[in-house]
């Protein structure tokens, strides 16, 4: 397969999570607000860290555009998964921190390893 159309299913793929993720933040949609705060333990419920649902949203949406702009100018694609993966893989550590284990775990190691191999297909083609 030709690395484009490989960095084209792997960039649509991630950003089937990241763009829901980015209007759920933005908005502040309950249901999303306590998916975040059951895996990170941060008390988004409880009104703590008040800064992370925008701070979220913020990077999931400059993500989003980073992303697809990344089909045509690699660079932005690198950038916009790296930041992915970190925060795809911060949400991971926290799980495993806190004790998760087995299904708790598959979509965060789904999302973080998605955004790694958006990065790494990025990284080739520059």
């Amino acid at each position: 397969m030709h690395v484009f159309a490989l960095n084209a299913v792997l960039t649509i793929a991630l950003l089937l999570e990241v763009v829901p993720s980015a209007l759920a933040a933005l908005t502040r949609f309950k249901p999303g607000v306590e998916r975040l705060d059951g895996l990170t333990r941060l008390g988004l419920l409880e009104g703590r860290r008040g800064w992370v649902m925008p701070a979220v949203g913020v990077l999931h949406t400059l993500t989003t555009a980073a992303l697809i702009v990344g089909l045509w100018s690699p660079a932005y694609g690198v950038a916009g998964a790296g930041a992915e993966t970190v925060f795809f893989g911060w949400v991971l550590l926290r799980q495993l921190r806190h004790g998760d284990r087995g299904r708790e775990l598959f979509a965060y190691a789904l999302f973080t390893s998605w955004s790694a191999a958006v990065l790494l297909v990025a990284l080739l083609r520059l």
